[in-house]
């Protein structure tokens, strides 16, 4: 998302200075060529202090379906620069489920005075609308469709030394831990049946290294398979649109694919990861509690069905990255307009910015 997010931003507003809020500062400045600060409050205070605008882009930011932490932590966000006088934009947000009435109402007010308000799926507008938001919302798209496109050479040496570049078919898979799903041995055995069926191999991407590489592994043992990490979200999209078939029990996974016109099976964890299924024309959805036979199931049919589903990817997700980068159209909006503003009464040109 931030890859994406940052490719668009400095296309369309290159003079702008960008500077990222980031649990790892350093890391965030090696992968994304970007200034970084880090998350906690004083530091968040500071870095929103002069800007001219404070954009919060993409991912279920504001949801407290495990947890409250993201969603007070993000609208805080909002509020602390609105309390600066600092406008803000919000894009390729999902938002929901709020259930805590608190959490509702503090997200109720922080939305109030959002200056750019763009979601990545219709339930996210429904929610703002409940949440009594009167200001006008654009549906975007989740901000992965705007990940720069990869470097061929790139993938193709990764493939190699994975050894995935040789004539078999290749199943990926995209995994998280989730509440009620069945064991990772399970869903790897699942997996296995098929990628066995078509000679295929496995190959499993922790989409967050920390979080994803243990559930990964098992997964990848149970599958007869290997886990791939790729740090590069660009690579990510392309050796994920290497893959003949995907299982993604990940959004981003799920999204990833379908930029890359590859069929998956959809495991809904969240009712998000339903809406995109149907949105791109998937069929292959399981739900989260689904047994090894149920996705080995699915995902036969799937690669079956494969070239048919891989046309009908192809046709939307032009749509998907029109849709982000309008979004990110209307952030580069306000910067120029706000640009325009401090130059009249500078007395310099237009396009002067600091």
């Amino acid at each position: 998302m931030l890859a994406g997010l940052l490719a668009e931003l400095r296309a369309r507003a290159p003079r702008a200075r960008l500077v990222v809020l980031s649990a790892d500062p350093p890391a965030t400045e090696a992968l994304h060529r970007v200034e970084a600060v880090g998350r906690a409050p004083v530091a968040v205070w500071q870095a929103v202090r002069g800007a001219r605008l404070v954009v919060c882009g993409g991912g279920s930011l504001v949801q407290d379906a495990t947890s409250a932490r993201s969603a007070v932590y993000y609208l805080g966000v909002m509020m602390a620069a609105a309390r600066r006088g600092v406008p803000v934009a919000v894009v390729g947000q999902g938002v929901g489920p709020l259930r805590r009435p608190w959490v509702r109402r503090l997200a109720a007010r922080a939305f109030a005075g959002v200056r750019v308000l763009s979601v990545r799926d219709a339930a996210s507008a429904r929610a703002l609308r409940q949440l009594g938001v009167t200001s006008e919302i654009h549906l975007g798209a989740d901000l992965a469709a705007l990940t720069p496109r990869p470097d061929p050479q790139r993938v193709r040496r990764i493939l190699a030394a994975e050894g995935l570049d040789r004539a078999n078919a290749r199943v990926g898979v995209a995994v998280r831990a989730w509440p009620g799903m069945r064991s990772p041995a399970e869903i790897g055995r699942g997996i296995r049946r098929v990628a066995e069926t078509y000679g295929a191999r496995v190959a499993v991407f922790p989409f967050d290294l920390a979080r994803d590489r243990e559930i990964s592994e098992e997964v990848a043992a149970a599958a007869a398979g290997r886990v791939v990490p790729v740090p590069d979200p660009r690579d990510l999209l392309g050796v994920v649109g290497a893959m003949d078939v995907m299982v993604a029990v990940r959004l981003h996974g799920l999204i990833f694919a379908a930029l890359g016109g590859v069929p998956a099976v959809a495991v809904a964890y969240d009712p998000k990861v339903s809406a995109f299924a149907a949105e791109v024309g998937l069929p292959g959805v399981v739900p989260v509690d689904a047994t090894g036979l149920a996705i080995a199931e699915a995902l036969g049919r799937t690669f079956e069905g494969r070239v048919v589903l891989r046309s009908r990817l192809q046709q939307a997700a032009p749509g998907l990255r029109a849709r982000a980068s309008t979004a990110v159209g209307l952030v580069a909006a306000v910067l120029s307009e706000r640009d325009g503003a401090r130059a009249a009464r500078a007395g310099v040109p237009p396009n002067w910015t600091e």
